[in-house]
C-alpha cells in the first residue's frame, strides 16, 4: 500500500463517515511467516493527523520488513460500538466488568499477594469501581490508578491498589473506560493494517512496536516514530496509556484479529487464515479454534487455568501449533461442548 493511497483511504473515511476498505488481495495470505494485525488507534488518527499517522506508519513498517496487505479504516466510535474494541482486546474488558471472577488462576495468586502486601480491603473490576461512585470519572479513575501503580497480574489483567471511599481497594483494568472513551471522539479514526512477515512476532512487538511510553521508544518503532514525528507536530499527548499503536501479541492472537477485522467481514472463516488453514489441515476442529476467539480460561497443565491468548505470547508459530491441538485434544476428552 502506498502512501498515496493511504491519504486517499483517509480522506475517504472523512468524506463518509463509513468504513474505507482497500479490499482482500487477489491471492491468499502465504503460508509461514507471520501473519498479525496492527491496529493504530484514535489519539494519533484525529481528523489534522490521521493521514500523516498512517503514512508514518506505512514507513516504518516497510523499513522493518512487514508486508501491508489490507488497510481499513473506520470511525472510532463506530468501531467501539459494533464490539470491535472488546473483541480485540476481550480478557481485557472482561476483567475490567467481572472482576476476580474473570482472572486466571495464576492473576488471581498475583492478586492475593498484591492486596495482601499493600492491605487492600477488596478487589473489583472497573465498572464495579465507577458505579460505586457516581462522582468517579473514568478518567479521575485512570489518573488515580497510574498514580497509585498499575502491577500486571496475567494476560489482559492488571491492578491498582487505591481508595474508594477512603478504603483502600484493589482495582482491575481501572485504565479501560477511560481508553474505551477515547473512541468516542469526534472525527477520530481506527486503522486496522492486515500484516505479513518473516519476522516473528515476538521480534517485532519487542524491536518495531517500541516501548510502551512512546516518550522512551526508539525513533525508528512504531510508537517512537508517532510520537517523534506525528505527536510533536500535531500537538498530541501521548502516554503509556494512550501510545497510539498495537501489534497482535502472538500468532494466535493475530490469527483471531486477522479473521474479526478483514476476513470475517467477506464471509469467509477461520481457516482462510494461514494459521486457520495450518490447524484445520492438521486435523484440529475449526469449533475448537473458534472456542478460543474470546480468550476464555482453559484448564491448565496443574490444574489451574490460563488464558489460551496469554499462553501463546511470544512463541513460535509451530509452537503455537502444538498448543492449539493439546487444548483441541484436551477438550474433546473432556466433552466440552464447543
Amino acid at each position: 500500500m502506498t502512501e498515496t493511497a493511504a491519504r486517499a483511504l483517509v480522506a475517504a473515511a472523512h468524506a463518509t463517515g463509513r468504513r474505507q476498505d482497500t479490499g482482500a488481495a487477489a491471492a491468499p495470505v502465504p503460508d509461514g511467516g507471520s501473519h498479525f494485525t496492527v491496529l493504530v488507534k484514535p489519539e494519533v488518527l484525529t481528523p489534522e493527523a490521521a493521514a500523516d499517522a498512517l503514512a508514518q506508519t506505512l514507513r516504518v513498517l516497510g523499513a522493518g520488513g512487514v508486508r501491508v496487505l489490507r488497510c481499513a479504516l473506520t470511525p472510532a466510535a463506530d468501531f467501539a460500538v459494533r464490539g470491535h474494541l472488546h473483541l480485540h482486546y476481550p480478557r481485557l474488558h472482561r476483567v475490567a466488568a467481572d472482576g476476580p471472577p474473570a482472572l486466571t488462576s495464576g492473576a488471581r495468586r498475583e492478586l492475593a499477594a498484591l492486596t495482601a502486601a499493600r492491605g487492600a480491603e477488596e478487589a473489583l473490576g472497573a465498572l464495579d469501581a465507577l458505579s460505586r461512585d457516581p462522582d468517579l470519572t473514568p478518567l479521575a479513575l485512570e489518573e488515580r490508578c497510574r498514580k497509585a501503580g498499575i502491577h500486571k497480574l496475567g494476560s489482559g489483567s492488571y491492578a491498582s491498589v487505591t481508595e474508594l471511599h477512603g478504603r483502600p481497594v484493589a482495582v482491575l483494568n481501572g485504565f479501560l473506560p477511560a481508553l474505551a472513551d477515547g473512541y468516542a471522539g469526534p472525527g477520530a479514526l481506527v486503522a486496522l493494517l492486515e500484516c505479513q512477515s518473516a519476522r516473528e512476532i515476538a521480534d517485532l512487538r519487542e524491536h518495531l512496536l517500541g516501548a510502551l511510553d512512546p516518550a522512551t521508544a526508539d525513533p525508528a518503532s512504531l510508537r517512537g516514530a508517532l510520537a517523534d514525528r506525528i505527536a510533536r507536530q500535531h500537538g498530541i499527548p501521548l502516554s503509556e496509556g494512550r501510545n497510539g499503536v498495537h501489534l497482535s501479541a502472538g500468532h494466535l492472537e493475530g490469527m483471531f484479529q486477522a479473521w474479526r477485522h478483514f476476513a470475517a467481514p467477506d464471509g469467509l472463516g477461520i481457516d482462510s487464515t494461514p494459521l486457520g488453514r495450518a490447524l484445520a489441515g492438521a486435523g484440529v476442529p475449526l469449533a475448537a479454534v473458534r472456542h478460543l476467539a474470546t480468550d476464555p480460561d482453559l484448564a491448565g497443565d496443574r490444574g489451574g487455568t490460563l488464558a489460551p491468548h496469554g499462553a501463546t505470547e511470544g512463541l513460535r508459530r509451530d509452537e503455537v501449533l502444538d498448543r492449539v491441538r493439546q487444548w483441541a485434544d484436551a477438550l474433546a476428552e473432556t466433552g466440552e461442548r464447543l
